[in-house]
């Protein structure tokens, strides 16, 4: 029998043997690495699952209710301080290279972390702006941006992260 589930990367169906269910393993047609899901009897008898708590409606609108109140104070300290809210980047009209330059910083510093899931999450986000990420991404391969934070990382890592982002973006 076979475990058959879709690439997080190309979304091509990809069929794996049994025994690979819950570890990783390359997609055949991107390269990509996957997680590859338990085999579903394998996953039905697995020991790690547990019961969840029942939901407590009163606390959920508490929590509600919280974040509204968080929300109202975020507007009146930027109405205060004479600030705007800042718009999603998919919606700004004078969206540039730079502004997705926390993202690579971010990436960089979660993969030198070992933070692999979290640096997956900003190539998520970056590919969502491709051209203009590509050009944040080159603009640091260049040595055109440079961040404080990513001074910890040996120069020839922080290459190697860079290019391999690169590499995810194209």
């Amino acid at each position: 029998m076979t475990i058959n589930f879709e690439c997080g990367a190309c979304g091509r169906t990809i069929e794996a043997p049994d025994a690979a269910g819950g570890k990783r393993g390359k997609c055949p047609y991107c390269g990509q690495s996957n997680d590859i899901p338990r085999a579903p009897a394998e996953a039905d008898a697995a020991d790690d699952t547990f019961a969840l708590a029942p939901l407590d409606d009163e606390q959920e609108r508490l929590r509600a209710e919280q974040v509204q109140q968080l929300i109202a104070q975020e507007r009146d300290l930027l109405a205060d301080s004479g600030g705007e809210e800042a718009l999603p980047l998919e919606h700004r009209e004078d969206l540039g290279p730079e502004d997705l330059h926390h993202f690579v910083v971010n990436y960089c510093r979660d993969m030198a972390d070992g933070k692999l899931d979290r640096a997956g999450a900003h190539v998520q986000q970056l590919r969502r702006f491709r051209l203009l990420a590509q050009e944040a991404v080159g603009a640091f391969l260049s040595g055109q941006a440079s961040e404080e934070a990513l001074g910890s990382i040996p120069p020839r890592v922080l290459e190697g992260f860079l290019k391999t982002l690169r590499d995810e973006l194209k």
